[in-house]
């Protein structure tokens, strides 16, 4: 079965940082962990720009397994748009950036 990583990166509304979290955390990957093919997520937060700058400070990981991402992501929009998926005014939603990878090559590890 095909394997995805859905990434999102996200920011808060000015001064509204400690409420995203708590929402992102506590709610939003849950909703999103409870649908079909979705098998997990884990946040992180920026530590160090290495190269070019994005103000959004979040980042996003969801671990997806599904033989068509198309109807994946089309239940979890069609959920967003019923109602199931709680909203936040604390998101800056027009500045999210989200993207789907298919997973692709061998895992290359480190020899120690």
């Amino acid at each position: 079965m095909p394997r995805y990583k859905m990434i999102a990166l996200t920011k808060a509304m000015p001064g509204r940082d400690d409420e995203f979290n708590e929402w992102y955390q506590n709610v939003h990957l849950v909703e999103l962990c409870a649908m079909p093919g979705v098998k997990g997520a884990q946040r992180y937060k920026l530590a160090a720009p290495l190269q070019g700058y994005d103000e959004r400070p979040y980042l996003a990981v969801y671990d997806i397994e599904c033989d068509d991402i198309r109807q994946t992501l089309g239940a979890i929009g069609a959920a967003s748009a019923a109602g199931k998926m709680t909203p936040c005014e604390a998101a800056d939603s027009a500045s999210a950036y989200t993207v789907v990878f298919e997973e692709f090559g061998e895992r290359v590890e480190s020899k120690d």
